[in-house]
């Protein structure tokens, strides 16, 4: 039995959707391939958890869609399938060993507390500097660095900044956010409130470019916020969904694509493991890992050598976990304020953070790991029963295999075990118990999932890695997801690549669905 429409995807996730949609928005029947039950990838919104919550397993925070070209694009017809976003005036906070702070969208707020600091000076000049390269950065971000017209972006660099100027601006995005932070600023407290959002891309504060990071996403949320959709991602996975299946496409779930068919040249279908094959009249994209796309789906044949070569040589980064803690009341943080702010970091100081991220990246488990602790009520109260509470806690400096603790508690060697886990998780929840006095005493429901439950999840977080790949310098930008700089162009003709694999990389943001879509209209 066979299927045809114009452009078949595989994988359901934000970047799989937002090409979709783009397309039969220019009236392209689309189909989208999804080997789990339920569409969205990391947009994993439910209900079955905690009775009476809404949670979400995976990816929360909408910033980088809401301020992203995607949604843009997408707007009206999300606003007309019921898509609705909540924001707040707190976006993020941290509580560290030298004290707390909140980050706001109130620049007074932001003064004042910046001044307490004595680092005032120091973070207007950091925002005026970067306010006249904002264009700039978040252009670089969002360039389709393979099309004829991404050279207007080096233009306009070179008219605003001069030869002397891109110059420094190449060191400046290079540089870790580590060194940037100890020469800019004098309190430890805003070192440790800037430094922890290079983890939300996949980096640590001692990687190149960690600091360009830092800066982009403190400039985003201070005037951005952190947007969330009432009810939950979902509401946004299905509102695209139905802009496809309006255009006749359709959204095929339970389904595994096991072979991208390629004849003459050109990808001209897709075959799943029950035999069905989806013809795809214009274009194939699939929102997979590089090894999955060039040592998997393809023939050996059909795949130029040196790009084997380099998908064979992809780099999976660090393991992610996420818990989940259902509470009978609002947690009841012991620093004033902090019960309002969508996302709070806890960690002892910028230095305890390289250290967790280096134990990781080599193994170990942290000794006091950085814990981002989200709490999504504060925006949407609808995600919880009234009167009760949600914590929504990620920890981004996990090993995929162990090979040893720091703190020396833990004596297990390989992979993880569901045991290893929980016993990891409450380390991590010993640690929070010092700023939210209720966490135990409200407690009524605890969902963990470690790294092998996150590869379960999602077949691209591979070993557990939430960003799909490893995002430091040499897999990033340029040279994601191969080190050839092909950008989204596979060396096969109407089959390109998307996905968090691929640039701009990870973070529910939808560009590079975004960039292949304009590409193929």
């Amino acid at each position: 039995m066979a299927h045809s429409s114009d452009a078949v995807i595989i994988g359901s996730g934000i970047n799989s959707l937002v090409s979709g949609a783009m397309l039969a928005q220019k009236g392209w029947r689309v189909t989208v391939l999804e080997r789990n039950d339920l569409a969205g990838g990391a947009i994993a919104t439910r209900t079955d958890i905690f009775p009476g919550y809404t949670v979400e397993l995976l990816s929360s925070w909408h910033p980088l869609f809401l301020g992203g070209p995607a949604y843009a694009e997408l707007a009206t017809d999300l606003a007309r399938l019921g898509v609705e976003y909540l924001n707040t005036e707190d976006p993020t906070g941290v509580i560290c060993a030298d004290g707390s702070a909140v980050l706001s969208t109130d620049a007074n707020r932001n003064a004042t507390m910046f001044e307490s600091l004595g680092d005032l000076e120091a973070w207007n000049a950091v925002m005026s500097d970067f306010g006249g390269k904002a264009e700039l950065a978040f252009g670089l971000l969002g360039t389709d660095f393979w099309r004829p017209n991404s050279s207007k972006l080096g233009w306009k660099a070179w008219r605003h900044l001069g030869r002397k100027g891109l110059l420094a601006s190449g060191a400046e995005l290079l540089e870790p956010a580590a060194p940037w932070a100890d020469r800019t600023f004098t309190s430890p407290v805003t070192k440790a409130l800037l430094a922890p959002w290079a983890l939300h891309n996949g980096l640590g504060p001692d990687d190149a470019s960690s600091a360009f990071i830092t800066k982009v996403i403190s400039a985003a949320i201070s005037m951005g916020g952190m947007p969330i959709p009432v009810g939950g991602g979902v509401k946004l996975v299905d509102a695209l969904s139905t802009i496809i299946s309006e255009a006749g496409g359709e959204i095929v779930t339970g389904v595994e694509a096991t072979h991208i068919a390629v004849s003459g040249g050109r990808a001209h279908g897709v075959r799943t493991s029950s035999g069905v094959t989806y013809t795809a009249q214009k274009a194939v994209l699939a929102s997979v890992t590089p090894q999955s796309l060039y040592l998997n789906l393809l023939d050996p044949s059909d795949v130029p050598t040196d790009y084997s070569t380099a998908a064979s040589q992809y780099r999976y980064g660090r393991a992610g976990m996420q818990i989940h803690l259902a509470l009978s009341e609002p947690p009841e943080w012991t620093v004033p304020g902090m019960d309002k702010v969508a996302l709070v970091h806890v960690l002892d100081s910028m230095n305890s953070l390289s250290e967790s991220v280096n134990a990781a990246n080599r193994g170990f488990l942290p000794r006091r790991p950085t814990i981002v602790v989200g709490q999504p009520s504060t925006i949407d109260p609808s995600r919880v029963p009234e009167g009760a509470g949600l914590l929504w806690i990620q920890l981004q400096e996990i090993p995929r295999e162990i090979r040893g603790d720091l703190a020396g508690e833990i004596d297990h060697l390989g992979a993880w075990t569901p045991e290893i886990r929980d016993r990891y998780a409450d380390r991590v929840i010993e640690q929070l118990t010092p700023h939210i006095a209720n966490i135990s005493t409200s407690l009524t429901g605890k969902c963990i999932l470690g790294p092998a439950d996150l590869a379960a999840l999602n077949v691209n977080l591979v070993g557990g890695d939430p960003y799909a790949g490893d995002c430091r310098v040499d897999q990033y930008a340029l040279w994601r997801p191969l080190r050839l700089a092909n950008g989204h162009n596979t060396g096969i003709k109407g089959l390109w690549h998307i996905g968090a694999s691929t640039h701009p990389g990870p973070g529910l943001g939808g560009g590079s669905g975004y960039l292949v879509a304009k590409r193929l209209r």
